[in-house]
């Protein structure tokens, strides 16, 4: 996860945030080499585990992880402030010291760096969630896309994704979509009760992905950390979770397109 932003910053022919430990991910930089704009769309808990699972659920991103794909090591704890922070820092909690979305950073950011240079960028995500509370706060846009109210939230994820786009073409996007965290923790990651959202979420992506495409983005597709199931969660309890150092937890694909 480290890797992330420095991956960014070449793209976009910046420096790395100051305190940034990862190198670029070659691959990706010599793919998207020449893409004017750079957006992050990331799954929350959307780990390999997952991934491995219900991959045959999800004909769009498999077509994408067919052609390109690697997997992408959280930092520890493996949870959505932490990770999300580091994506846009390159750097550990112990560097950027974020734990909660409501923390400020305590070193430089690829919104810092963006800016310097005469850009503009954008973090999005659902009312109350990291895409909003700690990315859009720090950002030059801070994408609401609404209420958390059903399993099809993320809708409005992407319609602000598209809708600040339109209106403002930022350098750097960062979005949350946070709707697979939350039907992960209520049913479990393994459970087929997740497939309708996954299904849904693979559509989701396909409009996204076609759409910045056609307006010079380089995309890269990735999740801040994974999920494990809570063994005999009793009903109407939370029946997965993560934060541990476990691979369902920590690994993440990622996939990227020119």
């Amino acid at each position: 996860m480290t890797q992330v932003a420095a991956t960014v910053s070449a793209l976009l022919g910046m420096p790395p945030p100051a305190q940034a430990k990862g190198e670029p991910i070659e691959d990706i930089v010599s793919d998207l080499k020449g893409a004017r704009r750079v957006a992050l769309l990331a799954l929350d808990a959307f780990g390999t585990y997952a991934w491995g699972l219900w991959r045959g659920e999800m004909p769009f991103l498999d077509s994408l992880h067919t052609r390109r794909s690697i997997t992408l090591r959280s930092v520890m704890p493996s949870i959505t402030p932490v990770n999300f922070a580091t994506m846009v820092t390159g750097t550990d909690l112990e560097g950027h010291r974020i734990e909660t979305f409501d923390h400020d950073f305590a070193c430089e950011t690829l919104f810092d760096v963006v800016r310097r240079a005469g850009g503009q960028s954008a973090g999005v995500g659902l009312t109350g969630f990291t895409g909003t509370k700690l990315l859009g706060r720090h950002a030059d846009i801070d994408g609401d896309g609404g209420e958390p109210i059903s399993d099809d939230a993320d809708d409005g994820v992407a319609d602000k994704i598209i809708e600040i786009v339109e209106a403002y073409q930022p350098e750097f996007l960062i979005a949350q979509l946070g709707k697979t965290d939350d039907v992960f923790h209520r049913e479990g990651p393994s459970s087929p009760a997740v497939v309708p959202m996954l299904r849904e979420t693979d559509v989701r992506m396909k409009k996204l992905v076609e759409y910045l495409q056609a307006r010079g983005y380089g995309i890269v597709v990735l999740a801040d950390h994974g999920q494990h199931d809570i063994e005999g969660a009793p009903e109407g309890q939370m029946k997965g979770t993560h934060g541990t150092d476990s691979p369902k937890d920590v690994l993440v694909p990622c996939t990227w397109i020119s």
